[in-house]
């Protein structure tokens, strides 16, 4: 009973000695792809009995004078993945940012929306301007019967072009302009007093361009407004 027992004690201490050479610098023949490991990916070793110097061979070698073999491999095996751990806790809600100062900027061009009214004064004409920007102004008139006009004033240097086309809200017919002399007190209109829509293209010397497309209602407008309505898109870039 000793006998057979005896063995299998050594034969523990043994791998427990190839072990701890292992842990201290064995994997190296892993990493470097060593002669020492056999096909299968294992290091061949032999120890005494009784434990003791660990002796590693080649593939294929045989122990001799005694000597237990032992096969240990040359990788350490990676172990299957654990579950997954539960969720983590909703975070608070981070501060609202400050607004997009170029919000109305599409592709590097500045979008703007027009919306006016202008009440029918009792006599004569008021104005007001719908929009000014890159030496362009647009003047929107309102007169005593409540009629809407639209005019529109170029740079001091009275030399950027203007582009107008559009209908009459009345059914009456299509109209169109061009001037190549717009100047800071030209008023040229942008489409017959009364109702209807101008689309309109400007360009100026420095460069500047400019779209856009209006449309106008003589009072009463938007529903019941006792007054004139002016609404559209301008685009610059």
């Amino acid at each position: 009973m000793r006998r057979l027992i005896r063995p299998r004690l050594t034969v523990t201490k043994a791998a427990l000695a190839l072990g701890l050479f292992l842990a201290i610098g064995g994997v190296a023949y892993g990493a470097s792809g060593s002669v020492f490991i056999g096909p299968h990916g294992m290091i061949n070793t032999c120890v005494p009995p009784k434990g003791g110097e660990v002796n590693v061979w080649t593939p294929g070698h045989h122990c001799s004078g005694g000597r237990v073999a032992l096969a240990w491999p040359a990788r350490a095996q990676n172990g299957a993945a654990g579950p997954a751990g539960p969720a983590g806790a909703t975070g608070s809600t981070g501060a609202t940012g400050p607004a997009n100062p170029a919000a109305t900027t599409v592709d590097g061009e500045t979008v703007t929306k027009l919306l006016l009214k202008e009440p029918t004064p009792a006599s004569g004409t008021t104005s007001a301007t719908l929009y000014t920007a890159d030496g362009l102004t647009i003047l929107a008139a309102c007169d005593h019967t409540g009629t809407a006009s639209l005019q529109a004033n170029g740079p001091v240097s009275a030399d950027s072009e203007l582009t107008v086309s559009g209908f009459e809200g009345t059914g009456s017919g299509s109209f169109g302009s061009q001037t190549n002399a717009l100047g800071p007190a030209s008023l040229a209109p942008l489409g017959p007093a009364g109702s209807g829509e101008t689309s309109f293209s400007y360009a100026s010397s420095a460069g500047q361009v400019i779209s856009g497309q209006i449309g106008y209602q003589a009072a009463p407008s938007l529903g019941t407004a006792a007054g004139c309505a002016f609404f559209g898109v301008v685009t610059s870039g």
